[in-house]
């Protein structure tokens, strides 16, 4: 879906709150191109205030205008955010400035990635991918503890664009599993609608077009550990305790979480037997000594 005058405005909000310090390593899922072919003045704004703060950048006037309008007019957003002063990276499936070649369907971060950045984002990216546990998954390892996981995504329409539209509910859970702090959340609708295709029109559709609605999440990661899974169950009619045996693989509670990735989570100890509880110190001290031998 590519970055904005929006976007930049995202990141410089997050610089002034003192969330993404300079020179702060910024890594994208997909290679995004920058849209703001009109707004050159604001782009040179945006370099004018990472400058000002990092005097070891170079200043926006020494920019010339066609370097600005290279960056403006469908540069790739990393021009921009080096410019700022920040470290790049972007994953993707083609080569491109300062790109790790990377399926977020089957590949996962080596050692030379996990946790090594401040800020990912994913700015349209995942809705095109398939595999959509390994891709927030990733999103996870790539972050720092204390960095940032920045989602733009559709939320509504976009029946031509990706596989997937996203719920404000999975977002919610994410940072309930795994300990995330919900900086900021905000929903948008176009302003116009976007004529349905023909194959909707054809086999039901009754309206000439739709809306498209898009979805932002900005999410701190507060500590280190592996990525939970959340489970929505509020559509089932109950939960087996056997389904999984003695391997929950939502069951975190030693992270002190509440929270829908663990069905069987009792909010208060006498609620728990002796035994349970003896089973339960088991079984951690058992998943800790085989993940030091899992390979990341």
């Amino acid at each position: 879906m590519g970055a904005s005058a929006k976007t930049l405005s995202r990141i410089a909000s997050l610089h002034q709150q003192d969330l993404l310090k300079n020179g702060a390593s910024i890594i994208e899922l997909g290679a995004q191109e920058l849209y703001c072919s009109g707004m050159e003045q604001y782009v040179r704004d945006v370099i004018k205030h990472f400058a000002e703060k990092n005097p070891s950048i170079k200043k926006a006037e020494e920019y010339s205008e066609a370097e600005i309008k290279a960056i403006a007019d469908k540069g790739l957003f990393g021009r921009i955010i080096t410019a700022c002063g920040f470290t790049y990276r972007a994953l993707d499936i083609f080569e491109a400035e300062a790109t790790t070649l990377f399926d977020l369907n089957i590949h996962s971060p080596g050692d030379d990635l996990y946790e090594k950045f401040d800020l990912v984002t994913n700015f349209g990216t995942t809705e095109h991918v398939i595999n959509q546990y390994l891709s927030m998954k990733t999103m996870h390892e790539l972050t720092k503890p204390g960095g940032l996981i920045y989602h733009d995504l559709p939320m509504a329409g976009y029946h031509n664009h990706g596989y997937f539209s996203y719920n404000p509910l999975l977002f919610r859970h994410l940072a309930e599993a795994n300990g995330y702090t919900i900086i900021m959340q905000y929903y948008s609708r176009a302003k116009t609608p976007t004529p349905a295709p023909r194959f909707m029109i054809e086999n039901g559709y009754s309206e000439p077009g739709y809306m498209n609605c898009g979805i932002e999440f900005i999410l701190q990661k507060n500590f280190s550990g592996p990525f939970r899974m959340p489970l929505e169950t509020s559509t089932s009619l109950d939960v087996s305790k056997t389904l999984w045996r003695d391997d929950n693989p939502y069951a975190d509670s030693e992270l002190g979480l509440p929270g829908a990735f663990n069905p069987y989570k009792s909010t208060s100890l006498d609620e728990v037997s002796g035994w349970d509880l003896q089973r339960e110190l088991l079984h951690r001290y058992r998943r800790k000594v085989t993940g030091l031998f899992k390979p990341r």
